[in-house]
């Protein structure tokens, strides 16, 4: 018989309902390690926190993990164990009474405590529960998902409008000033809307800057796609300057760009992607963007990756809360959530191209870029990766400019003038 006053999770044989691991979506054998798993991934577990554990994943560190794909990639499925709360001290409660059982429980118990592995420890803080590194990290660990998501929607910024004279024919040189215009008057609200992402300012200055200038061109790539989603076959870049792809073709270079861009817009319509999974996406860009520093230890690195870690976590955690509010079922949301991330790493692909393009409109002179376009564009090659040859040939082409602390000279003024603004709505 079970006591009223046991803590730990009902037995399998004391529910008629059935279990799901939390890992695969098999059905559980049990409650192994802190949730309910199956016995493949409870062994895996076992296996991997006795010191196997050096796993690298052959492609974006987001593969799907299931029943049938559990095997395909270790890295990704320790990460998953690690995510849905398992750790090397969750051992089940029995709730069947026993001298055996007990006597066998806190024996294990006991080795867990005296084995762990302070690596271990960091990782399961980091995914599992962030507040137990620190008390003060960041007040975004308070929020509830519905919180956060409310404060996102208001971080929402403003609608910027063209100058475009739609009486007047385009031109190469026309299109660009009108689509760098735009970008240089989105930039200024790009800055006011990370500040109220809630967590973002609790990172370093460094950071927040660092973070801006790696992702500014994806941020504003997924905005235009999500704006343009309601206009198949075109770009909404302003509610009045909408253009398809025979326009496009009046820059050169331009419509390879444009055709990825309508073709995301068209998968987002397919989703149905809904405005809150929007904004939690535009936030993951803007915190995952440090990546390439994590790539190359020769890169000026991030101050605080850990917090950035949790951030991020949160949000994620949000996006997933919502998806199962919105009614799919475990498989569904794990599907779902894998097509949107991998979206994510298309975005990243299209900003690269749009950024080489970008700077050869640059180099040509088709167009004068704005102060803060240019610093931003400027900033982003100082903090991709490049080859050493393409290095000398960008440095002939163009003096190269000169950063405080890894941020561009330009930016922090603009970043620090729209402070005190920024700072009365922020989370």
């Amino acid at each position: 018989m079970s006591s009223a006053n046991d803590k730990g999770p009902p037995s399998m044989e004391s529910t008629k309902e059935t279990r799901y691991c939390a890992v695969c979506s098999d059905y559980a054998s049990g409650y192994h390690y802190g949730v309910w798993s199956c016995e493949g991934c409870k062994a895996f577990f076992k296996r991997s926190i006795q010191g196997h554990n050096d796993y690298m994943c052959p492609a974006t560190n987001q593969c799907t993990i299931d029943k049938n794909r559990r095997k395909s990639c270790q890295a990704c499925r320790l990460r998953k164990c690690y995510e849905v709360g398992m750790m090397k001290g969750g051992i089940r409660k029995d709730r069947r009474g026993g001298r055996m059982l007990k006597h066998k429980r806190q024996k294990e118990e006991q080795e867990q405590k005296n084995d762990v592995d302070p690596s271990e420890i960091r990782t399961a803080s980091i995914w599992v529960n962030p507040s137990v590194k620190s008390m003060k990290l960041s007040p975004v660990l308070s929020l509830t998902a519905e919180q956060l998501i409310s404060a996102l929607m208001e971080a929402e910024p403003p609608i910027v409008y063209s100058e475009h004279d739609s009486t007047k024919p385009l031109s190469e040189a026309s299109m660009m000033t009108l689509l760098t215009n735009l970008a240089d008057k989105e930039l200024v609200h790009m800055i006011n809307w990370a500040k109220r992402v809630p967590g973002f300012v609790d990172l370093t200055l460094h950071d927040q800057v660092h973070l801006l200038e790696c992702a500014w061109l994806e941020i504003l790539m997924v905005g235009l796609i999500w704006r343009s989603v309601e206009h198949p076959g075109k770009l909404s870049f302003a509610p009045n300057l909408l253009l398809d792809r025979n326009q496009g073709r009046c820059v050169e270079g331009l419509v390879e760009i444009f055709d990825m861009l309508v073709t995301t817009a068209t998968r987002f319509r397919m989703m149905r992607l809904r405005g809150e999974e929007f904004i939690c996406l535009k936030s993951i860009i803007l915190l995952n963007s440090g990546v390439y520093t994590f790539l190359s230890s020769t890169l000026e690195s991030l101050e605080d990756t850990d917090l950035i870690h949790i951030i991020l976590d949160k949000i994620i955690d949000t996006l997933v809360h919502f998806m199962a509010k919105s009614g799919l079922s475990l498989q569904q949301q794990q599907r779902r959530l894998a097509q949107l991330l991998l979206i994510l790493s298309h975005i990243r692909h299209m900003s690269n191209k749009g950024m080489e393009h970008l700077y050869s409109m640059k180099c040509k002179n088709v167009v004068p870029l704005y102060d803060l376009l240019l610093e931003m564009l400027d900033a982003h090659r100082i903090h991709t990766p490049k080859d050493k040859t393409t290095t000398q040939e960008e440095d002939s082409r163009s003096p190269p400019t000169t950063t405080v602390n890894g941020a561009s000279p330009c930016l922090q003024p603009y970043y620090t003038n729209t402070e005190e603004v920024s700072l009365q709505s922020t989370v």
